[in-house]
């Protein structure tokens, strides 16, 4: 599908993903006008944690699903390194059920859990935990993140210092140029200018539960950038999807892609990307470069979709565990249990 697309004139390409996305935008429309996902809240049940929320100066509401209510195992080690950073965790889960094994030993680490219908996916569950966070102009920062990655791969102490408030108010771990430009949602931190300005607490407030991820995208997503940067507030990724193009084309130029040693489906999809960036199409740099990313820009994050799905389907993904051990210290077996265990529950 990809290839095709790119060998069509560019006009025409936007024209054909414009009309799929009005398409997708229209079913969320339908549904948000219908008044079906009005209500104040979807929180089902709440425990509260073992950690202090009051007076806490870093707090990140964390995004959890599984259908089968299970909190994996590489989720624990994302959630460990943020309770080590001094956050005080809002574990706002999705899931139809969260095992009972899991909630005292999540208890240790939280300060709220909060087990929600998964009605407006994960900016639903942001809303509601942002909500449950009770002085947000007190606090440091706050952060947004959720399960969609594995990871992180190096200490997260490192991209938080990249994200330095003198340079922007708001940070997002890296961004995107579809459709416009925004943040990426599984990974975004606000500081104290934006928690305090009153364009942060409008977008939250008129914020629906809409169940279309189109319209997620193109309406919460992208539009909470787009409110932001119009508030004046500073906006940036740390890992920005320009300088990944940038460096990889770089890269690519230097080392002759037409050269011999390469792996020949390897060389035809990077010339490929490589046609795709110059002619000014904007890609998912979070799938397309992963591999650049993790292995040169020391990029904490890969994205679970990738090796669940390859919706894009980037060649030579069986290379993704060398990849990380070469890049970090990760331990890659959190990453193949969860995979075994989700394609064993997508056949059954």
């Amino acid at each position: 599908m990809l290839s095709t697309l790119i060998r069509l004139p560019f006009r025409l390409r936007f024209v054909i993903a414009w009309a799929i996305v009005q398409s997708k935008i229209l079913v969320g429309y339908v549904s948000y006008a219908a008044g079906a996902f009005r209500k104040d809240s979807y929180v089902r049940e709440r425990w509260d944690g073992r950690v202090p929320l009051a007076g806490a100066r870093r707090v990140v509401v964390f995004v959890h699903y599984d259908r089968q209510g299970v909190v994996h195992d590489f989720v624990w080690h994302y959630l460990r390194q943020l309770h080590a950073l001094g956050f005080a965790i809002v574990f706002a889960s999705n899931a139809p059920r969260l095992a009972e094994s899991q909630i005292e030993p999540l208890r240790d680490i939280c300060a709220l859990i909060l087990r929600r219908d998964n009605v407006g996916y994960d900016f639903g569950a942001y809303k509601e935990g942002i909500a449950a966070v009770p002085d947000l102009p007190a606090l440091d920062m706050l952060l947004l993140a959720n399960d969609s990655v594995y990871g992180p791969l190096h200490h997260l102490a490192g991209l938080l210092e990249r994200m330095d408030p003198q340079d922007a108010d708001v940070w997002g771990a890296s961004d995107s140029w579809e459709f416009s430009f925004h943040l990426q949602s599984y990974f975004l931190l606000f500081h104290k200018a934006a928690l305090a300005s009153p364009a942060f607490a409008a977008f939250w407030d008129r914020l629906r539960y809409v169940q279309s991820k189109t319209w997620i995208v193109r309406k919460y997503e992208i539009g909470l950038t787009r409110a932001l940067r119009r508030a004046g507030l500073r906006c940036r990724a740390a890992f920005p999807y320009r300088q990944a193009a940038t460096a990889l084309i770089e890269a690519v130029v230097e080392r002759n892609i037409a050269g011999d040693g390469m792996d020949p489906v390897r060389k035809s999809f990077i010339q490929q990307v490589f046609r795709t960036i110059n002619a000014g199409v904007p890609l998912n740099g979070t799938h397309f470069f992963w591999d650049y990313l993790i292995a040169q820009m020391d990029f904490p994050f890969l994205k679970r979709d990738l090796l669940q799905k390859n919706p894009a389907r980037i060649p030579l993904l069986n290379y993704w565990e060398r990849v990380v051990k070469q890049s970090s210290d990760y331990d890659t077996e959190l990453i193949l249990r969860h995979l075994e265990l989700s394609l064993k529950n997508r056949s059954v």
